[in-house]
C-alpha cells in the first residue's frame, strides 16, 4: 500500500511529493525492483521477496520521492519491535545535488519517531557526504572514525534495551534482522564475535544477516542456530553450529555471543542448540574470560592458543581454540 506522507520543493524549485510503500504490495513491486535493480546478491533476494510476500514479522518500508509520478530517490527500513536498519538510499543520478535525498528522510524519520522508533543502523563511508547528511539527523558512528552509524531515540536506549530479565531460546526468523545487529552493534563485550560471519568487535550485520538467512533457507552448511531472547524481545545472544570446510565438513564450528549481562543465562542457549555427531571446536579471543567457562562447564576443553592472531583498533589477540568430541 502506498501512502503520501507529504512534499518538498527540491533546490531545482520542483515539487517532489513524498510517500511511503508499506511491503508487501505487489502492485508497486515491479516499480521498486526496478528502481533498486542494482543491488547485489542476498540484497536483491530480499527485496524481490519482500514486495510480494510477508517475510515473518519483518516491517520492510520503501520511502520514496516523485516528481511527476516518477520515483527519483528511496530510503528503506526493516524494522521489528522499534528497532530498524536504513539502507538502500539512492538517488536516480540526473536528480542528485538537489536535496532529494534530505527531503525523503525528513519524512522518514519523522515517521520512525511517531510510530514509537527506538533506534536505527546504517552503514555508510565515514566522513563521506552521506555521512555528514546522516549525521545532520542525529546518527553517529558506533565507533571512532566509523561508518557504521547509530541512532537512539532516547540516550539511554542500550541500558534499558539489554537490561536483565527472564529470557527464552527460538530458531532464526527474518524480523530478528535490524535485533541481531543492536546486538552486533554493541561495544563492551568480546571483540571475537563470530568466525563464520568474519565478526570482530561492534559489526553492522546488515548483509552479514541475509548471507546467513540464505545458507539456513538453502544451503545444509549450518546444523543448527538459535537465539537467545529476553522478555521485552531483544535478542541479548546468539549460537550457531555451521560445518567448518577446511576440514572436509568433518569438524564444526560453534560461534557463540552475548549481551554480557546474560552470561549467567547462555547455558541454557547451548542447551537448546541441535549439535551434529561431530567434533565441535569453538574460537575465542583471551579476553572473553566468562565465555571460557561457558565453554568448560558445557564439556568443551581447551586444545590450543594462537599467540598474536588478530589485530583489532590497534591491539594484538590471541586466539584459543576449545573443542569438544562427539
Amino acid at each position: 500500500m502506498y501512502d503520501t506522507l507529504g512534499s518538498t520543493v527540491l533546490k531545482s524549485g520542483e515539487r517532489m511529493e513524498v510517500g511511503i510503500i508499506n511491503a508487501p504490495d505487489e502492485s508497486h513491486a515491479k516499480e521498486i525492483k526496478q528502481f533498486l535493480v542494482h543491488k547485489p546478491g542476498n540484497f536483491k533476494w530480499h527485496i524481490d521477496r519482500c514486495v510480494v510476500e510477508s517475510l515473518d514479522k519483518l516491517e520492510t518500508r520503501f520511502y520514496v520521492g516523485k516528481v511527476d509520478g516518477k520515483i527519483i530517490t528511496n530510503i528503506m527500513t526493516v524494522e521489528h519491535e522499534g528497532i530498524g536498519i536504513l539502507g538502500h538510499v539512492f538517488t536516480v543520478p540526473d536528480q542528485r545535488r538537489k536535496h532529494a535525498c534530505k527531503g525523503v528522510m525528513t519524512y522518514q524519520m519523522e515517521h520512525f519517531r511517531q510510530r514509537n522508533g527506538r533506534a536505527l543502523y546504517l552503514g555508510t563511508g565515514y566522513d563521506s557526504h552521506p555521512y555528514h547528511i546522516y549525521h545532520s539527523f542525529g546518527f553517529e558512528s558506533v565507533l571512532p572514525n566509523s561508518g557504521f552509524m547509530k541512532y537512539h531515540v532516547k540516550a539511554d536506549f542500550e541500558e534499558t534495551y539489554f537490561a536483565i530479565t527472564t529470557t527464552y531460546s527460538k530458531s532464526v526468523e527474518w524480523h530478528d534482522w535490524p535485533k541481531l545487529t543492536a546486538l552486533s552493534g554493541i561495544i563492551r563485550s568480546d571483540t571475537l564475535r563470530s568466525l563464520v560471519w568474519n565478526m570482530y568487535g561492534a559489526t553492522n550485520f546488515e548483509g552479514g544477516f541475509l548471507s546467513f538467512k540464505h545458507t539456513l533457507e538453502t544451503d545444509d552448511a549450518c546444523d543448527d542456530a538459535k537465539l537467545l531472547v529476553a522478555e521485552n524481545g531483544a535478542i541479548v545472544g546468539w549460537a550457531t553450529v555451521c560445518r567448518d570446510m577446511n576440514w572436509q565438513n568433518n569438524i564444526a564450528i560453534l560461534d557463540l555471543f552475548f549481551y554480557p549481562n546474560f552470561a549467567d543465562v547462555v547455558p541454557n542457549l547451548l542447551s537448546a542448540l541441535n549439535f551434529p555427531e561431530l567434533k565441535v571446536q569453538c574460537y575465542i579471543d583471551n579476553t572473553a574470560e566468562k565465555k571460557a567457562e561457558i565453554l568448560e562447564a558445557a564439556g568443551f576443553v581447551c586444545e590450543g592458543r594462537f599467540k598474536n592472531h588478530f589485530e583489532y583498533r590497534g591491539k594484538d589477540y590471541d586466539v584459543l581454540v576449545y573443542g569438544r568430541e562427539v
